[in-house]
């Protein structure tokens, strides 16, 4: 294990926040290029951002521009020591460096130039805390990152300041791994776990996180090894839905009891929006107004008869001599898309199904109304002459899949003779949402100010922590 003494944790722990790839509105620059032609990191304004936030560190990602290092060095640095706002920096390994795009600037895949310059500011600088990279597994990376080659980039740093710790990113399958966890405890303070789900990859379910913590810290304890788990809190673009505030509240809740109970020293909001900037209005899902049924799995292995579906008991009008059920579905995959015979968006009447649709055979990413070209489904011959029926949509997994992404809408649900209630899927109500394995059944409402939502829930999270 790394040397270290324990990290100088602030009060009530870490409460960090760190932009990244493919987020929106989480980094704040300057309006106008300098003369250098970059438009410049707004010192100022990310740091009353940070105050707003009540966060107390910042993981400086260096990536996104060619200045990013000078910003560090020479403003935001010691405008957050001002502040008393700790600074991580947070460096990209192979896997994420571009010759003419992303990459971070000036020393790039030099790690030892990193070390000796995150150092000398350290020195310098109290409260530059620790220094991370990340992903070390992903991709060839691994072949970069020896022993050796670690041991040196390291020892450069510790020459300066013996002190500096030393973090990267492990997902949950190598937060898990004792092999892992071995052959790098010895170089690092700690691990940043980004937290989703499990395996089940998505930013929707945060009841599993205390136990998904807890598996990991049975391994990094003996280990001597830190656990800092970064919750996704802007959007991941390979989690089914986006995070919502009441995601965000939910989890910032686990993490405070475990920072209380001295478990872990802190916790990580990502891609957090700081730019005021309103929803993008892509993230509406929903055929009509704001909500709608989303039947969804992320890339997770899911069996054979795995189910989420949204079930309502509705009255039957005895006066009417047929019946039938209008309602609009639409699939959005990620490449290669699905094979035939895998997923089935069904229709049930009392646990019969009434209608299905192969799911690879819906192969346009619009919504559709009902049966195809023939519109509403008549439920005639399953409901006359009942008083009460159990409306049932389910997606439904026929043989077992994996690697498969799948995000299934229903909304405008009308009926003929049924007394459907919230077709529209604009409130959490009236329909039992039932799922299994890693499929998930959710309300998925269009939030115009989710930014301002999440980041105020976190700063309420961040100042009762």
């Amino acid at each position: 294990m790394a040397t270290h003494g324990p990290y100088p944790l602030p009060a009530g722990g870490i409460k960090a926040t760190l932009t990244g790839g493919n987020t929106v509105g989480a980094a704040l620059r300057e309006r106008q290029p300098r003369a250098d032609g970059y438009r410049h990191l707004d010192t100022p304004a990310l740091i009353r951002r940070l105050l707003d936030l009540n966060a107390n560190t910042y993981l400086y990602c260096i990536w996104d521009s060619a200045t990013d290092f000078d910003d560090l060095r020479d403003e935001f640095l010691p405008a957050a020591a001002a502040y008393g706002i700790d600074v991580i920096p947070y460096i990209v390994p192979p896997t994420e460096t571009s010759e003419h795009g992303r990459a971070s600037r000036p020393y790039r895949l030099d790690y030892v130039g990193w070390a000796t310059a995150f150092a000398e500011l350290a020195a310098k600088y109290p409260n530059f805390r620790a220094w991370a990279i990340d992903d070390f597994e992903c991709g060839d990376n691994a072949k970069l990152f020896t022993p050796e080659y670690m041991r040196e980039f390291l020892d450069a740093a510790a020459a300066i300041a013996p002190d500096l710790r030393f973090y990267t990113c492990a997902y949950f399958g190598m937060a898990t791994s004792p092999e892992f966890l071995d052959k790098y405890a010895e170089f690092v303070d700690g691990i940043i776990y980004p937290f989703l789900d499990g395996h089940h990859e998505n930013t929707t379910v945060a009841s599993s996180l205390g136990a998904c913590l807890d598996e990991i810290l049975e391994l990094t304890d003996p280990r001597g090894l830190e656990l800092i788990p970064l919750l996704y809190t802007g959007r991941f673009l390979d989690a089914p839905l986006h995070a919502t505030p009441e995601y965000c509240t939910a989890a910032l809740a686990t993490t405070a009891e475990y920072v209380a109970a001295g478990r872990i020293p802190g916790v990580i909001s990502y891609g957090t929006q700081i730019d005021d900037g309103p929803t993008p209005s892509a993230d509406n899902k929903a055929l009509y107004g704001d909500g709608r049924l989303a039947l969804i799995n992320s890339r997770s292995r899911a069996a054979a008869g795995t189910t989420a579906s949204a079930t309502q008991r509705v009255p039957v009008d005895p006066r009417l001599p047929r019946y039938e059920v209008s309602f609009w579905y639409h699939r959005w995959f990620l490449a290669p898309g699905i094979e035939p015979g895998r997923y089935q968006l069904e229709l049930l009447i009392d646990g019969t199904v009434v209608w299905t649709m192969d799911l690879h055979e819906q192969r346009w990413p619009v919504w559709t109304n009902g049966d195809g070209m023939e519109g509403p489904v008549d439920v005639t011959q399953y409901v006359a002459g009942r008083n009460f029926v159990a409306l049932t949509f389910r997606l439904h997994v026929l043989k077992e899949t994996a690697g498969q992404y799948i995000d299934v809408g229903v909304d405008h649900v009308e009926s003929i003779g049924l007394g459907v209630r919230n077709g529209g899927f604009e409130e959490n109500s009236d329909w039992i949402l039932e799922s299994s394995g890693p499929l998930l059944s959710v309300y998925d409402h269009y939030l115009r100010d989710r930014p301002a939502r999440i980041f105020a829930a976190i700063a309420r999270a961040y100042q009762g922590g």
